[in-house]
């Protein structure tokens, strides 16, 4: 069973900074292609103060809300005049990945385009705030790092494990494929040496390869032995020249209780290209399978 991926409705979470603006490039970029509508949204990200105090900030975080506003319809005209994309503004006041999740779930949001400044970040699109975005969002998320030029996503590698849940993500990969004409390769992550498991796990990665030529992609496919898959990923995708990784929330489900496990949050802080990151479907494990 696969979820179709379609992309409509695109959520920037927009703090004015270069990293914002290089996900409003991805994201302007693929709202054009997918023929979607952006909404930009701008946290005034606030804390719990006693009544008193929070009474007398209130008027501050209104001229502030208005700023924004006037910021964001410049930039929202700009992008209809310059590309003819409809962009919805938002100005929300709260904890900064609380608000992103909410919004994406109220305005039924396809995709989030955000920002990651690593496990270190301490700043509005950091590292710990992106995380928790993907960790809680009901949609797909593809986070940037800072620096990530825009060069669309002409390289997509697609890490396959041996979890019932990995091979969900293909349609997701296939669809960009589609819309960017991209070449996909499969990123086969074993994590045993034994010759039976071996050749089972070929057979399941050929199949994911063979199902994307099937339908017009390019592809192709690389073996990585070890147990450490993140680091790979991570590898195999630098060697390939890779400008999107698609990756699950839980790829690694015996080894982590967490619906959002080590790898990928290995995989998203570390990154230096855009990573995907998709939800697992909420079904029988056992029936999920790629349909050729």
């Amino acid at each position: 069973m696969q979820k179709d991926f379609h992309v409509k409705r695109i959520l920037i979470p927009y703090d004015f900074s270069e990293t914002a603006g290089a996900c409003l490039n991805h994201a302007t970029d693929m709202a054009r292609r997918f023929n979607a509508e952006l909404f930009l949204l701008h946290i005034i990200e606030t804390s719990t103060f006693p009544g008193f105090i929070s009474h007398a900030f209130s008027g501050f975080e209104k001229k502030v809300e208005e700023s924004s506003n006037e910021k964001l319809q410049e930039l929202a005209d700009r992008l209809t005049a310059q590309h003819g994309l409809k962009v919805t503004i938002l100005t929300e006041a709260g904890k900064i990945y609380k608000r992103i999740v909410h919004v994406a779930r109220q305005a039924h949001i396809d995709l989030v385009v955000m920002g990651t400044h690593g496990e270190a970040g301490a700043t509005y699109s950091a590292g710990s705030n992106t995380v928790k975005v993907v960790q809680e969002c009901h949609c797909p998320v593809i986070s940037i790092h800072p620096g990530t030029q825009f060069s669309g996503f002409n390289k997509i590698a697609l890490p396959i494990d041996d979890s019932p849940e990995s091979r969900q993500k293909v349609n997701y990969a296939m669809e960009l494929a589609k819309k960017y004409g991209s070449s996909v390769t499969v990123i086969g992550l074993a994590t045993s040496s034994n010759e039976d498991y071996q050749r089972k796990f070929r057979i399941k990665i050929e199949q994911v390869e063979d199902f994307l030529l099937e339908h017009g992609i390019q592809a192709n496919s690389v073996l990585r032995q070890g147990e450490d898959i993140a680091k790979n990923t991570l590898e195999a995708s630098a060697e390939i020249q890779a400008s999107l990784l698609v990756i699950m929330t839980e790829q690694e489900p015996s080894l982590s209780g967490l619906l959002m496990g080590s790898y990928a949050s290995k995989v998203v802080n570390r990154s230096t290209i855009p990573v995907m990151t998709v939800r697992p479907a909420e079904v029988d494990p056992d029936r999920i399978t790629v349909t050729f």
